[in-house]
């Protein structure tokens, strides 16, 4: 043994190469899960907004029920001029105490104020049509708590809603205020479970529809509390309307309140029934659209 030495210690640990092949493997691995992982995460997003449209649709059959007919798309009583322009409070306004928000409808007391003046004039909202609610947002929807863009931001923006009334299919007379049409929901209507003769779980009274600013796409998603600025109040299902092609710019309907949705391969809709479907991208819009008129005698027993 020789004296004044100690023995040579072995170090323990990862050389550089084997840390980067570890880093390199952790890589991989997140790389396989991450598309899993928003899988599920969009699963889980498309079935909370499915649960939404439910409870809204089932909110207006309860509403109803007690009514004896369907929201409409909007109320306001005026009838002269461009009376479809008018503000007025909406079916999301309407059905506030079917969907667990009675204290909020109480505030609001739509039966005594108005929503904005009996003018062509917009409506300033206050903290009450500013509260966000998560029954009228889908989660797959990235847009802001209040919406920018619908009536005039210079007064004030209202809470955002993802979810659209369906007013019918025809385009006849679509900028005469309080004109009957062939759908659920317009301005001032007061449709009956009887006048929906092609039946309830055939006709469709709500849609998705999001928000995304983004140049050539412009969709502008609603708001829940009321309406202003477009005539009947609720969107009809037609050839360029009826809904989407997801997060792109190539979407089927161009108007920025067309149907649309961040659901990968469709969008979702609810009936007056209750029910919900989901429509998927290429269907014909030319079939689809019968869903939204009540009274076509078209009823149609295929998968969306």
């Amino acid at each position: 043994m020789t004296i004044g030495t100690t023995p040579r210690r072995r170090h323990v640990g990862f050389t550089l190469i084997e840390l980067l092949v570890v880093i390199a493997i952790i890589a991989i691995l997140i790389g396989l899960l991450l598309p899993a992982v928003q899988k599920v995460r969009e699963a889980a997003a498309r079935l909370k907004c499915g649960n939404n449209l439910k409870q809204l649709s089932l909110g207006m059959h309860n509403y109803a029920g007690v009514t004896g007919f369907y929201p409409s798309a909007f109320v306001n009583n005026a009838r002269t001029g461009f009376a479809h322009y008018y503000p007025g409070w909406g079916w999301g306004t309407l059905i506030l105490p079917y969907v667990e928000q009675d204290n909020l409808h109480r505030r609001l007391n739509p039966t005594v104020n108005f929503f904005g003046p009996q003018t062509n004039t917009p409506a300033v909202p206050n903290a009450d049509t500013q509260t966000a609610l998560s029954i009228f947002r889908c989660p797959s929807d990235t847009g802001p708590a209040l919406n920018p863009f619908r009536l005039l931001p210079a007064n004030g923006s209202f809470a955002m809603s993802n979810y659209r009334a369906i007013c019918g299919t025809d385009s006849s007379g679509f900028f005469n205020a309080n004109e009957d049409r062939n759908g659920v929901m317009w301005q001032n209507s007061k449709v009956t479970f009887t006048q929906i003769t092609d039946g309830t779980s055939n006709t469709a009274v709500i849609g998705e529809c999001m928000f995304d600013d983004r140049p050539g796409v412009n969709k502008w998603a609603a708001i829940w509390a009321g309406k202003t600025g477009l005539y009947q109040g609720g969107v009809r299902i037609s050839d360029v309307m009826w809904h989407l092609d997801n997060n792109s710019a190539t979407i089927n309907g161009t108007a920025p309140q067309a149907f649309s949705s961040r659901h990968p391969g469709g969008a979702t809709f609810a009936f007056a029934d209750g029910s919900i479907r989901f429509f998927r991208n290429g269907g014909d819009p030319t079939i689809v659209k019968w869903v939204g008129s009540r009274n076509d005698g078209r009823v149609l027993n295929i998968d969306f």
